[in-house]
């Protein structure tokens, strides 16, 4: 989220489908390898049929990461953004969440995200920082109400507002990165990374070719009735100053926030 009234929301859907799709896999594989001895000529094939799943998924994994973080620094880039406030959510595991939702957080990589977001901002001339991010996805941006969220829409019992719930959070970070407060954004734009290319499985049915840039999530029903920020004059980016992006759960909705 800018101080210029942007924002960009880069879904993690198919990072969190690929792991959820080897966790499966490789679950399948332990089954068989229990009934076998250890060592035998079955027993090694599985091990290799799992070495082979889990390589492609990380390269999977590994390319979307690329991929998002990427459209995050461009999103930086195209709103001439100088600095760029990365959110920690380092103790954010402490909490027992029942064993479904243990493993989706025990697989969240969002030191990987810093680390490329870090990278990529260097490339580009941006300058980039970390800190904390508690409390800003409970907090109203408007009136300062602090609730407990329910859902990606995030609802303000005290004033009504309404708005994504990362994007909140991300907006809210403004105030602990640069102890500014600034308005909710009016224009946001919602990505994914890019398909998933892989064979086998699961990912047999994925698209190969290029998928189109949406600016809204026709599939969740919460699509922006806002102007998209890409179908703005690419010769005349809005003035920005500065930027927090906030690493969202890749087992939630997004995988990242800008």
């Amino acid at each position: 989220t800018t101080d210029g009234g942007d924002a960009l929301v880069v879904s993690g859907r198919g990072i969190r489908s690929a792991k959820r799709w080897a966790n499966k896999a490789l679950g399948e594989i332990a089954k068989k390898q229990a009934r076998c001895q250890k060592g035998s000529r079955r027993w090694r094939k599985l091990q290799r049929a799992r070495a082979k799943i889990s390589a492609r998924v990380k390269r999977q994994v590994r390319d979307l990461r690329h991929k998002g973080t990427r459209k995050v620094v461009e999103f930086c880039e195209r709103h001439e953004v100088g600095n760029l406030y990365i959110g920690n959510p380092d103790g954010v595991r402490a909490r027992n969440a029942g064993r479904h939702h243990n493993q989706r957080m025990s697989q969240w990589e969002y030191g990987r995200d810093i680390d490329y977001l870090k990278h990529k901002c260097e490339q580009s001339r941006i300058m980039c920082f970390t800190g904390t991010e508690r409390g800003t996805s409970s907090r109203c941006p408007e009136c300062g109400h602090r609730q407990r969220p329910k859902g990606r829409e995030w609802v303000c019992g005290a004033c009504g507002f309404r708005g994504h719930r990362d994007v909140v959070g991300s907006t809210n970070m403004h105030v602990i990165a640069y102890n500014e407060k600034i308005a909710f954004p009016q224009r946001i734009t919602y990505l994914r990374p890019g398909p998933v290319k892989g064979s086998g499985g699961g990912m047999k049915n994925r698209p190969r070719s290029q998928e189109p840039e949406r600016s809204s999530r026709p599939d969740t029903g919460h699509g922006s009735p806002l102007p998209c920020c890409l179908g703005e004059s690419a010769g005349q980016p809005p003035a920005a100053a500065s930027c927090c992006a906030r690493a969202s759960q890749e087992a939630g909705h997004t995988a990242g926030i800008a």
